[in-house]
């Protein structure tokens, strides 16, 4: 390890990392540079870089570099000629202040021989177990403290702060800070991460929206490696709220957790790290009235079935416990048996034996400050407890209600544990699918190009060759010299009259849109008249558009439920959107968003999940999305939307990548 820039200035980014990895006990040869001093901080210094690793005596696995932004390019050239694993760059002054320029210089010197850099802009990273902490700030690494296999991938310096402070640590196996994350980002440390040995879960906390090919890439890793993930995202009512939902439903489709704040994050994150993948209920274990009635309610909140036990279950409880305890789940012992390990280990047993119960949380809150003698009692009681699921192989996890009063172990919070153990009686996510997810977003990056809007009896025609019902019409093209009109009138008629009255008639050109409806037509004359009108606005549309133009008669929709379902690359990765259409769609506002590809089955979950769908044809809603999907990946589309009534599409419009 060097430190580059390594000085005793109180306050120092360097001066804390030398002091934070002497303090942590840090294993490897540490040496710093400096151009005049031989030692700082009892650790051995030298002038240049090249003469640093002389004295660890091998290429430094880590170079810091604490020097100004100016400086950084070179050290970062040096660093990567001279064969060194990797560098953290503590400076600012770069994108984040404006200077794109300044960090273009970074990547590029990085780039020369091909080092990995975090930062710049960034508190560092922590390896637990590496004895490591290279942190811009004071890191108490706790001797032997149990490490959960815990990881933290943070765009927010100060989040990684907390996180660190929180419980000392404990559990946690690394935090990584990517700063500006000019060469590392979060999709690449989340691809390292997942395959690393020992890891078990990992909290994200996002402040962009990643590239979304090789985030959805990275979570297939993680996916394949059973790593659980729990994610805090801000900004998710900013500017980026529309490619957020798609960022949302992709990390969804990845089995994470939304979290609210940082201890959420955290704790959920430990939760899942400690849960077993199970499809059996939940049992909850307390000596209080009040911690089961609370544990009942905030299951339910959470969606976690609490199991039901079995009458012999009932009856060896019974048999256990004080004749004022009712068997039951949520089950309280009373306190009664308080610092009885034998009796908490025999009706825990009793309660993880139970056929229907696939894990047990037990409750406990422990005051902080309390003599040993008392302390003790605590210990002896959720000790007794964990012993008992231990004899039947199932998992006992101890949650605390209070944050601030959690025992050694112990979650923190019951809606942390709750949601992990929801999430965790749910399928593991699907590695192959988020692979098919990243094919699809690397095949056309968001943000190319996109024409404008095609006509809408254009799109249509396309949609009937890819096999999607559309209305019965026809097209009558508009002469763009605005000649032989009533030629025009006629055609038009005659149309109606084959598709049989009542019918609509609209303009349909490109640029235009969805054109404005007619009224219901019944009659031929009724048509020749509204013919008229339209042919004033198509007089009115610019010439390359007018090219295209052709009025669109139609029969009318049959009643049912209307939805809307559009395919986009708005967001990271392309996704489809679906939600009601019609009036409804300003009453409910409410849609659901789907990253593509998806077959029928996920996107007919997806309708279904949407108010106002009870009577929609959820088999034909769902073959219809994904022929509509796997139209929109392959045709080379930039939007594609489409109203459907009953798996027919009343209304359609669509932009081509350039």
């Amino acid at each position: 390890m060097v430190v580059v820039g390594a000085t005793d200035r109180p306050g120092s980014y360097a001066a804390q990392t030398l002091l934070n990895l002497q303090r942590a006990g840090f294993a490897g040869g540490l040496a710093g540079v400096h151009p005049r001093r031989s030692d700082i901080l009892g650790v051995p210094c030298a002038p240049d870089l090249a003469a640093a690793l002389e004295l660890v005596g091998a290429p430094a696995d880590a170079v810091v570099i604490a020097t100004t932004a100016v400086t950084v390019p070179d050290y970062l050239s040096e660093a990567g000629r001279l064969g060194c694993g990797g560098a953290v760059v503590f400076a600012t002054g770069f994108a984040e202040s404006g200077d794109h320029a300044a960090q273009q210089r970074l990547v590029a010197a990085a780039g020369r021989h091909e080092l990995p850099v975090l930062g710049p802009n960034t508190s560092g990273l922590v390896s637990f177990r590496s004895r490591a902490p290279l942190w811009t700030d004071p890191v108490a690494l706790t001797p032997g403290a149990q490490d959960d296999g815990i990881a933290l991938i943070t765009e927010s310096g100060n989040a990684g702060l907390l996180a660190l402070a929180h419980r000392q640590g404990t559990g946690l196996h690394s935090v990584i800070s990517v700063g500006n994350a000019a060469v590392i980002d979060t999709p690449d440390v989340l691809l390292n991460l997942a395959r690393t040995e020992g890891l078990r879960a990992i909290a994200l906390y996002l402040e962009q929206i990643p590239d979304g090919a090789r985030l959805a890439s990275a979570l297939a890793a993680a996916a394949g490696s059973d790593i659980r993930l729990a994610v805090l995202r801000t900004g998710r009512h900013g500017t980026d709220e529309g490619p957020g939902r798609v960022l949302d439903a992709l990390l969804e489709e990845a089995g994470a957790i939304a979290c609210r704040d940082v201890h959420q994050l955290l704790e959920t994150t430990r939760a899942l790290a400690r849960g077993r993948r199970t499809d059996r209920a939940v049992a909850v274990v307390t000596s209080t009235a009040g911690d089961a009635a609370l544990a009942a309610d905030l299951a339910a909140d959470a969606g976690v079935e609490l199991a039901d036990l079995s009458k012999s279950t009932r009856d060896d409880l019974a048999g256990q416990l004080p004749r004022t305890a009712i068997p039951a789940n949520p089950l309280n012992h009373t306190t009664q048996l308080w610092a009885d390990a034998d009796a908490m280990a025999r009706i825990t047993a009793a309660v993880a034996a139970d056929p229907g119960v696939g894990a047990v949380l037990y409750v406990q809150d422990e005051p902080p400050g309390l003599h040993p003698e008392d302390s003790a009692e605590w210990l002896a009681t959720r000790d007794g407890a964990r012993l008992g699921g231990a004899r039947k192989d199932v998992d006992v996890l101890l949650v605390a209600g209070m944050p601030g009063q959690e025992p050694a172990g112990a979650i923190s919070g019951l809606p942390a544990a709750m949601t992990a153990m929801a999430k965790l009686r749910q399928p593991a996510p699907e590695a192959a699918r988020l692979n098919r997810i990243a094919a699809a977003a690397a095949g056309a990056r968001t943000g190319t190009p996109a024409l404008g809007l095609l006509a809408e009896h254009s799109v249509k025609a396309v949609l009937n060759e890819a096999g999607i019902d559309v209305l019965r019409h026809a097209v009558v093209p508009v002469p763009p010299d605005g000649k032989d009109l009533d030629a025009v009138s006629t055609a038009v008629a005659l149309a109606a009259a084959q598709i049989g009255f009542p019918v609509t008639l609209r303009l349909s050109a490109p640029g235009n849109g969805c054109g404005a409806d007619s009224p219901s037509l019944v009659s031929g004359d009724k048509v020749s008249r509204k013919v008229a009108e339209i042919l004033v606005e198509a007089a009115e549309l610019e010439e390359q558009n007018r090219n295209d133009a052709a009025l669109l008669i139609e029969t009318l929709a049959r009643p049912g439920v209307l939805l809307t379902m559009t395919a986009h690359r708005e967001g990271p990765v392309p996704a489809l959107t679906i939600g009601l259409g019609g009036a409804w769609a300003q009453v409910l506002d409410d849609t659901r968003t789907v990253p593509l590809p998806a077959d029928a089955r996920r996107i007919a979950l997806a309708v279904a999940s949407l108010p106002g769908t009870a009577t929609a044809d959820l088999a034909t809603a769902g073959a219809t999305g994904a022929k509509l999907s796997d139209l929109f990946l392959e045709g080379g589309f930039a939007e594609l939307r489409v109203t459907f009534c009953e798996g027919t599409a009343v209304r359609a419009q669509a932009r081509r990548l350039t």
